[in-house]
């Protein structure tokens, strides 16, 4: 079980990345849809989960184009995040069975 600061930090990162990825110039990541920021295994290192909108979309190129952002990424997540340290972000996507309803 996670802490409640580790689910904090987790819920401000996912808020940044909402508005981090929505400011990507790239017509794949457009298509991805950001479903849960977790601890991974602690929010020293958390798990970003993404979903493809359409089935027609490659996740390993997904992944890859993610990867791409990602250090741009990390630095809108700390620019909004309150913490000395800036977690690790790792990407991985996910199934559309896997958004929360």
């Amino acid at each position: 079980m996670h802490n409640r600061k580790d689910l904090q930090l987790c819920r401000q990162v996912f808020d940044a990345l909402t508005w981090a990825l929505a400011d990507v110039d790239d017509p794949i990541v457009d298509e991805l849809i950001l479903a849960s920021v977790v601890p991974a295994p602690s929010a020293s290192r958390v798990q970003v989960t993404l979903v493809p909108s359409r089935d027609d979309i490659d996740p390993d190129v997904a992944l890859e184009r993610v990867r791409a952002h990602a250090e741009e990424l990390r630095e809108e997540v700390a620019s909004e995040v309150t913490r000395r340290r800036v977690p690790e972000l790792v990407f991985r996507i996910g199934r559309l069975d896997e958004l929360p309803r």
